[in-house]
């Protein structure tokens, strides 16, 4: 079968709507293949689709499983430069917003939901809407916004497009009853602080930013080596203290050193330009949080008594010791300790109240501010 040759003026009739690209799919059933221009491609089973996004959300929630697909895609749209390229050779130099729209032409004329239209359109911000999207009708009973196939791909195809970082924002989406799904792609940094700030407010998850080499034995988070250590290896460093110092010199010196850590921690993130109290002691709880070290509850703050109160689940140190009848979370109290003085500036003291490898629920921590000293 001799493959149907598009070109410009093909391209051009496809933009005004005068052509679609039926003529251009071909289909061989015998010998499996399905391509669109002479690109191979396939099918877009809604089971394939609803997997994919089960089995993301199986190890996160569901927030964090649209956004695992949405870097899958993003991915997925920078393919589209081989697009970009053709249309090139061709003559034809689209502005960011009406190669978007092409692309969509294409691949919703493939099945993937309703025809978008251009709603705003300007060098750093790009809108656009549809009626519906495929993974919105497919992924509905999640009752919630699940256009992450989208997303990414307006993310990769803007990237593609014009060599420069775009986020999307999903602002309506018909799986959770809004009347169309809205997308606002915006050309922002990919910064560090970008980056950090979306962990904090849920939108990202660390996993996206790990850059995990194994047979290079590299690991990198943010762009940041870090390394992985086994609960075990922690048990063994703490009890090889202990021996050589006794019980209560140990968890002096782990409290000490990881207040130290903790304020490495948070000198780190304003090095990135970050200021505000709050949000450098949010950053560090949710990096420690994602990394596995514990899972905080809740927060308590005490005006009058000038104490943060934290009631921490599964923290390092009790996953690892288990049952021991005390406390054991001196690494944990230091941590916080350390994280507090240096996003707020003040001196405090870190204490764990209750601990369940004493047999509470809940490992509890008291962050309390220590008087100034009169000179």
């Amino acid at each position: 079968m001799d493959k149907k040759k598009i070109g410009r003026e093909d391209f051009e009739a496809l933009i005004k709507g005068e052509k679609d690209i039926m003529p251009y799919i071909e289909m061989d059933p015998a010998a499996g293949t399905y391509s669109v221009f002479g690109v191979r491609t396939a099918s877009n089973p809604n089971y394939l689709v609803k997997a994919i996004y089960e089995m993301y959300e199986a190890n996160l929630d569901k927030k964090l499983a649209v956004q695992a697909v949405r870097k899958l895609f993003r991915s997925v749209g920078m393919g589209s430069v081989g697009l970009q390229n053709l249309l090139k050779k061709f003559g034809m130099d689209l502005k960011p917003a009406d190669f978007l729209m092409l692309v969509f032409k294409l691949q919703h004329q493939q099945g993937w939901g309703a025809p978008f239209e251009l709603v705003e359109q300007g060098e750093k911000r790009i809108i656009i809407r549809a009626k519906q999207t495929f993974e919105s009708q497919v992924m509905k009973d999640w009752n919630m916004a699940v256009c992450g196939i989208h997303q990414g791909w307006i993310e990769g195809i803007l990237i593609a497009a014009t060599g420069k970082n775009w986020f999307c924002l999903h602002t309506k989406c018909h799986a959770k009853g809004d009347d169309v799904c809205e997308f606002v792609a915006d050309q922002v940094e990919s910064s560090w602080k970008f980056k950090a700030q979306a962990i904090v407010r849920g939108d990202s998850a660390i996993t996206e930013y790990i850059e995990h080499k194994p047979l290079e034995g590299k690991i990198k988070l943010i762009d940041d080596p870090v390394v992985m250590m086994p609960r075990f290896i922690f048990t063994s460093m703490m009890n090889s203290l202990k021996k050589t110092m006794g019980e209560m010199p140990a968890g002096g010196v782990n409290y000490r050193a990881y207040t130290d850590m903790g304020k490495e921690n948070v000198e780190h993130y304003k090095k990135m330009g970050i200021t505000n109290p709050n949000i450098l002691a949010d950053m560090a709880f949710a990096f420690y949080s994602q990394m596995g070290w514990f899972r905080i509850i809740k927060t308590e703050w005490n005006e009058a008594a000038k104490t943060k109160t934290m009631t921490l689940e599964h923290t390092v140190e009790s996953e690892a010791f288990g049952s021991t009848g005390k406390n054991v979370c001196f690494c944990t109290a230091g941590l916080l300790a350390g994280i507090v003085e240096s996003a707020f500036g003040i001196k405090v003291q870190g204490r764990e109240i209750k601990c369940r490898s004493k047999g509470d629920e809940h490992c509890v921590f008291s962050i309390t501010n220590k008087p100034e000293k009169p000179e």
